[in-house]
């Protein structure tokens, strides 16, 4: 699979579909208060990863979640769980796991800085070592989120559109 795949096709990819449902049904969670969106991402982690894979990981998502709204306020966007489009704040935060688990630390910065609006204080910030936890878990399910190049979010972000424009946005 090639950066330049649709979007749809990038769902089709179990590390980015895993990743990216925790993240929504997650934020879902927090924001609606409502167990059931926990309970939705705990079946599709069983379903989708295997009982060893949610038991290993939902502590360590959640952790990353919570540690990334805690350093961003409640600014943080998200799409529904079902839609195969990913808003731009979606796209940094996937660019985000796979840049620390790929190394990119070039990625990890441009990510952090585009979330939070600033320069990250440190590489070792709390979010960062949070999405570390994360991404190790996918790891040692042999996980691995396609690598995105600085290029290629660059342009993402040059080119997303205002995000209050669509109607489907959570935030």
């Amino acid at each position: 699979m090639m950066l330049s795949d649709t979007p749809q096709q990038l769902l089709d990819h179990r590390a980015e579909r895993l990743a990216l449902t925790g993240y929504r049904c997650s934020m879902a969670g927090y924001e609606h208060g409502d167990p059931q969106c926990w309970d939705d991402l705990w079946t599709a982690y069983v379903q989708d990863g295997g009982l060893a894979f949610a038991c290993a990981s939902m502590g360590s998502l959640h952790y990353f979640v919570r540690s990334l709204r805690a350093r961003l306020g409640q600014g943080l966007s998200y799409y529904p769980q079902s839609c195969r489009r990913l808003c731009r704040q979606e796209c940094l935060v996937m660019t985000l796991l796979s840049a620390v688990q790929h190394d990119d630390a070039d990625v990890v910065e441009y990510s952090l800085q585009q979330l939070t609006g600033a320069p990250s204080s440190a590489p070792d910030s709390s979010v960062v070592c949070a999405a570390r936890q994360f991404v190790d878990h996918l790891s040692q399910s042999q996980l691995h989120l396609l690598p995105v190049p600085l290029g290629v979010i660059q342009s993402i972000v040059e080119k997303s559109p205002c995000q209050s424009a669509c109607p489907f946005l959570r935030h």
